[in-house]
């Protein structure tokens, strides 16, 4: 199965799906309903306890930041 991503799509390509799917203010609206989510149940954000051992064992390993990959998406908002 072969893997889509933003740079394996044409510019064309993305402006089509950017025309007919428009996100204002993505970025934003997102991290807020994801952080809205969780509040009265904050426990519930335990994370994936295969990403702590890496994060605790290994010198040069750097854990994704979900927040920072929405930001820093070089999708038009």
């Amino acid at each position: 199965m072969a893997l889509v991503t933003f740079e394996t799509l044409p510019a064309e390509t993305r402006e089509v799906i950017v025309s007919a799917h428009p996100r204002p203010d993505f970025r934003r609206r997102i991290l807020h309903a994801f952080r809205a989510d969780p509040a009265h149940r904050p426990q519930s954000t335990f994370g994936n306890t295969k990403a702590d051992a890496p994060d605790r064992c290994e010198d040069h390993y750097t854990r994704p930041n979900f927040v920072r990959i929405i930001e820093g998406s070089p999708w038009p908002e």
